[in-house]
């Protein structure tokens, strides 16, 4: 097999087969890569608008990784290449090269006879519509009909005094003071433009200066909460643990404490920088170039607009409030036996029992053999007659894996997929397979395709007759090619954020057109995952500093509009984690929307952990039988029980949060915007109206500081109450946690 995708697999990585660079400018040097399955050199054949070019000689970069010098272009030029090695040969791979344009000024200031501007370019105008939200188009095209005016300054409607004001040098964005001072919130002084050969605008860049000090959003972040000085890459990646700047769940969304939120409503990744003011790039396609919404007013009116506009949010059912147990490596009769009798035998309140390795591993809608689940229907009775409620793990493929012998039913679902057009496609109309990394060589269902769906749920409607409730569905960031083409008439390029939405949209619909009170449990998602909760924070290792980029993920993540989000307690990956580690990460996740534990595969895919078979569930009984701590049972049961009387106050908030459009597990700027000390805070956060919870991060850490804002708080634990704002040092010993109630 031969392997190339001009665009790469992932923002953070060279995958050694990709075009540099993806989309060439004109007059510039482009090299071509590919990976072959034995090392013997391919070859390249080149055609150059029609005509046959001599191929560049292939260079070996490393053992079946080749490269092509193909040298540079000239503007207009179309560029057709293809690889061979022995009788195996792949696509034709097409580009343009580009040419890039900077617009600074504009042409021209019209005013239309409803009351909206237009800035007129020479390549593309941007339509200013009034309104709440303020909308910013970029668009081709005739600008619309109106009067030139040199300048205008407009106040916008609403409770708080904006100005908007507009002339030759750009567009700015004002807040006035009570005093009428105009402060700046955002700016557009300049546009970068890549134009093709025939005046298509391909990708549009923003430049303008952004005087904030802190820019929350854009999504599930793990590297920071402010991002002021950093970026967003904008793209659902798929990344197995220390997943640092980049995520599985990205909105293309951002406010700052000046009283601004910015959306970019498309679902094309859309990286933004905000390390020297703001730059917002796009690829685009067609004549609608980009659309931008403005919100306006304190954090958490911005956040409310945002959501209200993006879909309501949907409330979970009350028992997935309670707390939820998770392993890999239950994969049989007797591991959910065991499971069960250690609840009874700790007197353990779980509520949710999520089995991932239950099917096939094949179809993953059919159970594994008998020698594992010998009576499904009577397994999953015995799991409801115990209290709890049942999800499985699904995936967005058809499994075809080179390495693996497909069963025959697998072989006939692909059949069936393939010839009935239920699966993604390529640009020539053969199926999409995954082009690397996780389900290599797997196709991809087409959940725009009613067809598709119908196939899909139809294979697996006999589960929720089984009482099955809800799904944990993992993956979807496997749309890698821009090219590829899906049923809704969507390419790569527009599906890739949205595939994982389309998934899960289908299995929550699933469930209510089966009038089954369950949920769907999400790692990937995009804009409007509110609309489709549960969300969890994916794969970390069981370290510290994977404890602490949880927590940045969770408030991040409510930044963006995700209500209600959860995490693996102690990490789901690696070595064990310590008894220290383990009771933070559960006291943590006591005080979190979704309290959850869960573990790897047995013996560990990170890297072995020990022994072939090592259990290394992150239960507490099993954690405390390995690392000969008593404790990690006992405290373990005691948060279980604290999570159990919390329910009341859980239920409540969690239906006051859908109601107010606000993220259970909040950053305190969304409660105190004109506190700069809660600004700036980033491990703490309210959770609900009334409790404010202060983690400890640190290994070996007993105490630590609390900003205490605005009014009285009382210890949860000690009733002792304190008067705000003020910085405190308070303990925290190991059955503790820091929660401080709002009176």
């Amino acid at each position: 097999m031969i392997k190339h995708l001009p665009e790469g697999l992932a923002p953070y990585e060279d995958c050694g087969f990709a075009r540099y660079p993806v989309f060439p400018l004109e007059n510039e040097p482009v090299s071509v890569s590919c990976r072959t399955d034995e090392d013997t050199p391919p070859s390249l054949s080149l055609q150059v608008s029609g005509e046959a070019r001599p191929a560049p000689a292939p260079q070996r970069v490393r053992p079946r990784f080749w490269r092509f010098l193909l040298g540079a272009f000239p503007p207009g030029a179309q560029v057709a290449y293809r690889f061979r090695a022995g009788e195996e040969q792949t696509r034709v791979f097409s580009f343009c090269p580009e040419r890039e344009i900077v617009e600074t000024a504009p042409q021209c200031i019209l005013c239309s006879p409803d009351g909206n501007y237009a800035f007129v370019y020479e390549h593309f105008h941007l339509l200013i519509q009034l309104g709440s939200p303020l909308s910013l188009t970029c668009q081709q095209g005739s600008p619309p009909v109106g009067d030139p005016v040199p300048e205008f300054e407009i106040a916008l409607p609403g409770k708080d005094p904006f100005i908007l004001t507009g002339n030759k040098k750009g567009l700015s964005l004002k807040r006035l003071s009570p005093a009428g001072d105009p402060s700046e919130l955002i700016s557009l002084s300049s546009f970068t433009l890549r134009v093709a050969a025939d005046g298509a605008v391909r990708q549009v860049t923003h430049h303008g200066r952004l005087p904030a000090q802190y820019v929350w959003g854009t999504g599930e972040r793990y590297h920071a909460v402010d991002l002021r000085n950093s970026f967003s890459s904008g793209q659902v990646t798929e990344k197995f643990t220390q997943q640092e700047d980049q995520t599985y769940l990205p909105v293309p969304f951002f406010m700052t404490e000046t009283g601004l939120g910015w959306y970019r409503e498309s679902a094309i990744a859309a990286p933004m920088d905000f390390r020297q003011g703001l730059r917002i790039t796009q690829r685009t396609r067609g004549t609608l170039l980009c659309r931008d919404l403005l919100f306006l007013g304190a954090p958490a009116e911005i956040l409310r607009q945002f959501v209200r506009y993006t879909g309501d949010p949907v409330l979970p059912p009350d028992w997935t409030f309670g707390l939820w147990i998770s392993a890999n490596g239950w994969n049989c009769d007797a591991e959910v036996d065991a499971q069960l009798a250690a609840l009874k035998k700790y007197d353990y309140p779980a509520d949710v029992m999520v089995l991932e390795a239950w099917s096939d591993e094949q179809t993953f809608y059919l159970w594994n053999d008998a020698a594992h689940w010998k009576d499904p229907a009577a397994m999953i009775r015995k799991v409801r007659e115990a209290g709890l409620h049942l999800l499985l793990w699904q995936i967005p493929v058809i499994k075809c894996e080179m390495d693996h012998e497909p069963s025959d039913q697998l072989k006939t679902d692909e059949a069936e997929a393939i010839e009935k057009g239920y699966c993604v496609l390529n640009e020539d109309g053969t199926p999409y397979r995954i082009t690397e990394n996780w389900f290599h060589n797997s196709l991809l269902p087409d959940f725009t395709n009613p067809e598709t769906v119908s196939w899909w749920f139809g294979k697996r409607k006999y589960l929720l007759d089984l009482g099955v409730e809800g799904f944990k569905t993992d993956g979807g960031e496997f749309l890698y090619d821009h090219s590829a083409r899906l049923h809704n008439g969507m390419t790569g390029l527009e599906a890739q954020n949205l595939y994982p939405s389309f998934c899960i949209r289908a299995y929550h619909d699933f469930l209510r057109q089966n009038r089954v009170n369950g949920i769907t449990f999400s790692r990937a998602d995009f804009t409007g995952a509110q609309t489709r909760p549960l969300h969890w924070a994916g794969d970390q290792l069981s370290r510290w500093s994977e404890l602490r980029s949880q927590l940045r993920a969770g408030i991040s993540a409510g930044l963006s509009g995700v209500i209600f989000w959860g995490f693996d307690i102690g990490g789901f990956a690696g070595e064990l984690p310590s008894a220290e580690l383990y009771l933070r990460a559960t006291a943590l996740a006591c005080f979190s929307p979704v309290m959850q534990w869960h573990a790897e595969p047995r013996s560990g895919q990170f890297y072995a952990t020990h022994e072939d078979g090592f259990n290394n569930d992150r239960s507490p009984w099993n954690l405390a039988d390995k690392l000969k701590d008593p404790r990690v049972l006992e405290l373990g049961i005691k948060f279980a029980k604290t999570r159990r009387k919390l329910r009341p106050y859980l239920l409540q908030e969690a239906a006051w949060c859908v109601q107010a459009c606000r993220p259970m597990m909040a950053h305190l700027c969304l409660d105190f915007p004109e506190d700069p000390e809660s600004c700036r805070c980033e491990d703490q956060y309210m959770f609900g109206r009334r409790l404010m919870i202060c983690p400890i991060l640190e290994e070996g850490q007993t105490r630590r500081a609390v900003w205490l804002p605005m009014g009285k708080w009382k210890h949860w634990y000690t009733g002792e109450v304190y008067e705000g704002p003020r910085r405190m040092e308070f303990p925290c010993p190991l059955d503790e946690m820091i929660v401080l109630e709002r009176m």
